[in-house]
């Protein structure tokens, strides 16, 4: 088993999740349609190709034609589009299949094609959660083609991430931690002090409060993040650094009283409804959540770091101006005051046949003008580029743990990401059975 280098992303971000946002990313979709291709091609014309090559020194021979598919292309994130016309227009000698990129659908989507000898060449994924594909032999080894000058553009140790026994295989792009925007005018009304950095039972008084001085509820999450509390949790309530380790390997029961304890606190919240719209608060989509926060029937939003500018600019065009951004509330006793996140990444499937062509292509997606245009759009990115980290939105990098008990199987990642919050509020044992089934079977 391949085992990743530990590196605190406060190094990453800071010279650079898991999210695990794992990711967590704000605009990491969470539909179950099959992706959906589609197909452009530009006749090669050798002169050209010979000037593009010529601008980014890339690997591959001067108007070598290729056929390639590619699986980042997210719906309603404005750069990808214009990524695409880029490399169009760069590489004209290269066929693209591209194909929309769909969290639930990115494993299954890569693993069916190679099992049928076909490639899904460059993937938008994880880089610290790339277990499922390493296992398999499924990700090439970008190690040999990251010359000094390529990676000039990555941040101090940003590459660490998604490096394992010290090979490199997914490029990071952002990083992505989950927050929290909230409404001052609320929190005055409700008379409680925003606070950047708060325990979890100053959260929980504080909740209680805005529902008995407002007539709003205290927050929304949508259906995609609910299991980020638990999520969260799970890496903060050890003593030590070693016990959270332990319980990262699946050697500690779910069953454990800290475990238990956490889910009971998180459990409560959605019981005393201080979640939004109370019935049906495990069921809200990521636009009826933000809808709600910008029509001011929820006191606090959780969000993820790279939506702050467009959570601000929704609420400005409706006439609300007075937001904030904080931390997500720690159950941390210990030293254990992490939060899950990581970085959303590129990484090419180790049976492409156009590995040259992946190669220029990936330089471009990494490249300034590629990472500025991301940083147009809100994202933080791991990139000596001017914008590349705001305050704000990355006051928390240095909290982020890159590794998670999700990574033990897909299938706990699964149940995590999308079950565990409503299956525990409606069967607490049974969830617990459940975890402690795959806990064990993962070993």
């Amino acid at each position: 088993m391949r085992r990743q280098v530990r590196m605190m992303l406060s190094v990453v971000l800071t010279g650079c999740m898991v999210l695990g946002m794992t990711a967590c990313g704000e605009k990491s979709g969470g539909g179950t349609a099959a992706p959906e291709e589609r197909n452009e091609s530009v006749a090669a014309e050798s002169s050209t190709a010979g000037a593009a090559a010529g601008q980014t020194g890339e690997v591959a021979e001067e108007g070598g034609a290729a056929n390639l598919v590619m699986l980042i292309e997210e719906p309603n994130v404005s750069y990808f589009p214009v990524f695409l016309e880029n490399i169009r227009e760069k590489y004209p000698q290269y066929s693209i299949t591209s194909k929309t990129w769909d969290q639930s659908q990115v494993e299954k989507t890569v693993k069916t094609a190679f099992a049928g000898g076909e490639a899904v060449d460059i993937v938008k994924y994880f880089p610290n959660q790339m277990e499922t594909f390493l296992s398999a032999d499924m990700a090439l080894d970008l190690t040999p083609y990251m010359d000094k000058e390529w990676k000039s553009i990555f941040t101090e140790n940003a590459l660490d991430i998604g490096t394992y026994d010290g090979k490199l295989y997914c490029l990071p792009i952002t990083t992505v931690y989950p927050d929290i925007d909230v409404n001052v005018d609320i929190f005055e009304e409700a008379g409680v002090e925003v606070k950047e950095h708060w325990t979890w039972e100053e959260f929980a008084d504080a909740c209680e409060k805005i529902k008995q001085n407002t007539d709003v509820f205290p927050f929304a999450i949508c259906d995609t993040r609910v299991g980020w509390f638990q999520r969260n949790a799970f890496l903060q309530i050890w003593d030590t650094k070693e016990e959270l380790e332990s319980f990262n390997r699946g050697e500690i029961s779910f069953k454990d009283e800290r475990v238990v304890t956490a889910l009971d606190k998180i459990n409560d919240l959605f019981a005393k409804e201080y979640a939004y719209p109370g019935n049906g608060a495990f069921s809200q989509t990521k636009d009826q959540t933000q809808a709600a926060f910008s029509q001011g029937k929820i006191a606090m939003l959780f969000n993820v770091n790279n939506g702050g500018k467009k959570i601000r600019n929704v609420m400005e065009e409706a006439g609300m101006t007075n937001i904030r951004t904080i931390s997500w509330p720690t159950m941390a006793t210990g030293e254990c005051d992490y939060v899950l996140g990581g970085c959303d990444g590129y990484f090419v499937s180790s049976n492409t046949k156009n590995t040259e062509a992946c190669i220029n292509i990936l330089k471009y997606l990494t490249s300034k003008e590629a990472f500025e245009l991301q940083v147009e759009d809100g994202d933080v990115v791991p990139a000596n580029v001017e914008g590349g980290t705001n305050e704000e939105f990355s006051r928390d990098s240095a909290r982020v743990y890159p590794k998670e008990i999700l990574a033990l199987s897909a299938e706990l990642n699964d149940y995590v990401y999308y079950n565990i919050g409503a299956n525990y509020f409606y069967d607490k044992e049974g969830t617990l059975e459940e975890l402690e089934s795959l806990r064990t079977s993962a070993q």
